[in-house]
């Protein structure tokens, strides 16, 4: 049960390693989500490592704006995605740092589609443990 838990330090939080993943990792979208990522291990020559990144934990940061909707809406979706991430953590690759953004006209609206999306843009973004 224990692979299952979402804790503290499995969520983006501070404004710095938010930055730096949007400015070094990896833009990648699909028809419901706008994905950010950053691989420790995909590192460019000469480039920093990123804060906390050699810990091999998977880690998530969501930005939710009030295009999205109203904040039931909005909290809905924060709720939703990251309990897929939560579920599904376990498919990306060690040291992965995400964020993940909802656009306006987001088609999620429960569990099940949550975790499509979410294996969709993880797919796409080539970060998942298969495509190693």
């Amino acid at each position: 049960m224990k692979q299952f838990s979402f804790p503290r330090n499995a969520r983006l939080r501070r404004r710095k390693i938010f930055d730096f993943v949007f400015n070094r990792g990896k833009k990648t979208s699909t028809r419901d989500l706008v994905l950010w990522a950053f691989v420790p291990g995909a590192r460019k020559p000469g480039e920093t490592p990123s804060p906390q990144a050699g810990s091999g934990v998977r880690r998530m940061g969501l930005v939710v704006g009030k295009k999205s909707g109203g904040a039931v809406r909005r909290n809905r979706l924060k709720r939703l995605l990251r309990e897929a991430f939560r579920l599904s953590k376990s498919g990306l690759m060690d040291g992965t740092q995400i964020i993940v953004y909802p656009k306006k006209d987001c088609g999620i609206h429960n569990l099940l589609q949550a975790r499509a999306a979410l294996s969709a843009v993880w797919t796409r973004a080539k970060i998942t443990n298969a495509e190693r």
